[in-house]
């Protein structure tokens, strides 16, 4: 029986763009609906989710290159357990969303729910046959990849034929409790239902982060993936949330709007970034030519309480400015 196996997901923008959305493969998908039902469905303290529609990602000439940086270990071999119950992630999967709980700094702690056409029965009967852990809990029956002891291990489970949840143990309970009306949900925060109505249909990958996730996201971006002499985890305080979208054709663009309490403290990041811009003219030539495009040409504006950020390039580059300028990612 396969293990799960406890591979870092990458750090950065990486980690919270998609690192962890290749759980499945789908086929075509219509409408996002899957953003609203998890707004329904995920507890009221998740501070981050990350939505992708992954037939257009896969629709990418640059997917080969994109799965193999977004990939990690543990959701290789989830994918290998899903096709030997007869999962076929190429199709069977059309929209998954992701949300993390707990501290910001815990990035392996996902759980989420993934939209398709499943037979709830035939898994079922295989870890019958296959005397594989599985537990009960809510009138659910829940299975896990992995012993089904460690904190770590994923378990599943099958909401209807068309909708599955996923997540550690714990946090698939919380999201089960929602669903039985125990617990609040996060729609009951109103930000949060405003981001994704700001963002729904706008890309085929984006998220949102709140607290100090999102400070934790803004701080790469403003740093350019330098490393700095400077703590900007004071400048990071202001930071309320950090709502991202992303295409990958030909490459990538994205936009990051950093929401602040306040104009004030937007100017202020605006003022910081025009800064460490400056100060990256001498320092990106280390990174090649590849990274520094990508830095020299982030575009940035303030809006209001928000300070708005594009930035295009190669995935490859994209890769090494998250990195610190580094080589490719270890799985």
């Amino acid at each position: 029986m396969l293990t799960s196996s406890k591979s870092p997901v990458s750090d950065g923008l990486l980690r919270v763009l998609g690192g962890l959305v290749i759980l499945f493969f789908p086929a075509l998908s219509n409408g996002q609906q899957l953003a609203r039902e998890a707004l329904s469905s995920f507890p009221a303290d998740t501070h981050q989710v990350a939505y992708t529609n992954l037939a257009q990602l896969r629709s990418s000439p640059d997917y080969p290159q994109i799965r193999e940086r977004l990939l990690n270990r543990q959701l290789r071999y989830f994918q290998d357990f899903l096709r030997s119950m007869a999962i076929d992630p190429d199709k069977d999967v059309d929209e998954v969303i992701f949300g993390w709980r707990g501290q910001p700094s815990d990035t392996t702690g996902l759980f989420g729910m993934a939209q398709g056409r499943f037979q709830p029965e035939q898994i079922r009967q295989y870890f019958i046959r296959s005397q594989l852990p599985s537990r009960q809990y809510a009138g659910f029956d829940l299975y896990a990849f992995g012993s089904g002891e460690d904190p770590a291990d994923l378990f599943f489970t099958f909401l209807d034929s068309s909708l599955a949840a996923f997540g550690r143990l714990h946090d698939l309970k919380a999201l089960l409790d929602v669903r039985s009306r125990t617990a609040n949900a996060l729609e009951t925060n109103s930000s949060f239902v405003g981001w994704e109505a700001e963002l729904e249909d706008t890309s085929p990958q984006w998220g949102i982060l709140s607290g100090q996730a999102a400070a934790n996201l803004a701080a790469p971006w403003l740093a350019g993936g330098r490393k700095l002499n400077v703590d900007l985890s004071a400048f990071m305080k202001p930071v309320q949330a950090v709502l991202y979208r992303v295409e990958w054709e030909n490459g990538f663009s994205s936009h990051l709007a950093i929401v602040c309490k306040n104009p004030e403290s937007a100017s202020a990041l605006a003022t910081l970034l025009n800064l460490l811009r400056s100060a990256q003219q001498q320092g990106t030539a280390d990174s090649g030519a590849a990274v520094a495009s990508i830095l020299q040409g982030v575009e940035a504006h303030q809006n209001g309480s928000r300070l708005e950020l594009s930035a295009s390039g190669l995935v490859a580059a994209l890769d090494q400015v998250l990195r610190g300028g580094a080589a490719d990612p270890a799985p």
